[in-house]
């Protein structure tokens, strides 16, 4: 089989996107049941480091991009080392989660029917230290951005670390900042969304659904007389062990999706961003 160099893919591509190409970047079929506009609150319990990628992630990125009307309202700090679940809601924390390979998860809990009904982004601090490549703004403004968008059921547009950028935050890349890195050009910048990922969400979230999980509510749910307590949802954990069974794989061979399937018939998936080195 032969080998395309790295200047005739980076060709291939610049061609390529001469013409417009449709979105195909769902996560699966998952996506948030309603009505209209899918209003959410987005709960941050982020340091001084994160709080500003994070707010243009959530209020510049994503904000108002095809039917997303999201609200920002600070939470406890107390909730970023667990990042438990909030039905109804998204919550964005950042904590010291320790050196385990990735800089940043996205863990969506859905019905029986692949509706979100709870989701989570973590960014590990233990990967941005003072002395750390990941410690710039492009790689805070892509990992933001990217973990966010997965808990409106986004995927990736692209999942090479080493070709041409796509421009967007949903892509795989060793230079989130684009240009030129290693003497091979990565061309755009990967820091926000593109229009692609608008197209996706269009496609997504096309028809509305006979009831709505974008309400808060216990993570408990309703008891129902004679049956037992709905079980409540588990946190997302930090590594491997309390994701599930892995589905995907990266590039490099990384298990990077992960499935836990729950005794309501619901199903908690995380999105791992590997770092990577």
């Amino acid at each position: 089989m032969k080998i395309m160099s790295r200047a005739a893919l980076a060709a291939a591509v610049a061609v390529g996107a001469i013409v417009p190409a449709s979105a195909n970047h769902s996560w699966g079929n998952y996506h948030w049941a309603r009505s209209g506009t899918l209003s959410l609150k987005v709960n941050t319990a982020v340091t001084s480091a994160w709080a500003s990628y994070v707010d243009v992630a959530i209020n510049t990125d994503w904000d108002g991009r095809s039917v997303l009307e999201l609200t920002a309202q600070p939470a406890s700090a107390s909730l970023a080392k667990k990042c438990s679940p909030m039905t109804g809601q998204l919550l964005v924390c950042n904590a010291a989660y320790g050196q385990r390979g990735w800089l940043g998860i996205a863990t969506i809990w859905t019905d029986t029917q692949q509706h979100i009904t709870a989701a989570t982004t973590k960014l590990n601090d233990s990967y941005y230290g003072s002395t750390s490549r990941y410690n710039t703004p492009a790689w805070r403004r892509l990992v933001a951005c990217q973990e966010i968008g997965h808990d409106f059921g986004l995927a990736h547009q692209n999942e090479i670390f080493t070709n041409v950028n796509t421009g967007s935050c949903m892509d795989y890349t060793n230079a989130p900042a684009g240009g030129v890195l290693n003497g091979f050009n990565y061309g755009p910048s990967n820091e926000h969304p593109n229009a692609h990922d608008t197209e996706q969400l269009n496609s997504i979230y096309n028809h509305s659904d006979s009831y709505s999980t974008n309400t808060a509510s216990t993570n408990f749910g309703i008891r129902q007389v004679g049956k037992p307590a709905p079980e409540a949802l588990p946190s997302p954990g930090d590594s491997p062990a309390e994701w599930g069974s892995p589905i995907h794989h990266d590039e490099h061979g990384r298990p990077d999706q992960f499935v836990r399937r729950l005794s309501s018939g619901g199903r908690m998936i995380t999105h791992v961003l590997w770092a990577p080195e």
